[in-house]
């Protein structure tokens, strides 16, 4: 079985010591194997982007896909993508929603071509106060939770109507957040705790897949 993970820095696992939810389950399919070696062996392929937008994966995934799937074997995919989408640029909007909802309906029409096993995932949540405007940005990039909550809730709907699963982020991560709980390292980019959060919300719906 290989796993395929698509997605921008967060997926890539920036600012985690453990190298970001992806690194932790690839980690825990390798200790899975080397404890029976007879098993299906799961592969995790991290192939997030620092900086990926929806139109950066539109652009890569069937040619990556392609060159990791073997055709004797099962191939799941996952897409975490569009918090880079919701950023405004000197308070003018990079992209929007409506746009955004068009090419996500692509992006999933694209990744069932490709594979009967997908998982569409939301997106988490920022501190605000560390990213309007966010400092690391030379473009005078900002990053809302309310805008990044309108482009969760149009991949849910996209989902939905495409009947494809699709796991929330946002309001776990606003939550907590809400209650003191240090999640972000930078305020936007999730830490330790805020990678072990997105494990616990995503694995389990990765899992499902394993079974279906």
């Amino acid at each position: 079985m290989r796993i395929l993970i698509f997605g921008d820095s967060i997926t890539q696992g920036y600012f985690d010591s453990h190298g970001g939810w992806v690194s932790r389950l690839a980690n825990d399919c390798h200790q899975k194997a080397l404890k029976n070696l007879s098993a299906d062996w799961q592969e995790v392929f991290n192939l997030g982007i620092s900086g990926n937008t929806l139109n950066d994966i539109l652009g890569r995934i069937k040619i990556e896909t392609k060159a990791r799937r073997l055709d004797d074997d099962m191939t799941i995919i996952v897409v975490a993508i569009g918090i880079n989408d919701s950023v405004l640029i000197n308070n003018k909007v990079y992209s929007e929603v409506y746009k955004f909802e068009e090419g996500y309906e692509k992006l999933v029409d694209t990744v069932l071509k490709l594979s009967d096993k997908c998982l569409f995932v939301g997106l988490s949540a920022v501190d605000e106060e560390l990213t309007n405007p966010y400092p690391s940005s030379t473009t005078g990039k900002q990053y809302l939770n309310n805008r990044i909550n309108l482009f969760e809730d149009c991949i849910k709907q996209v989902c939905e109507r495409k009947s494809v699963p699709f796991v929330p982020i946002h309001d776990m991560f606003i939550g907590q957040l809400d209650g003191k709980q240090a999640l972000l390292s930078d305020g936007l980019h999730p830490d330790n705790a805020g990678h072990s959060l997105m494990y616990e919300i995503i694995v389990p719906e990765i899992e499902k897949l394993f079974r279906s």
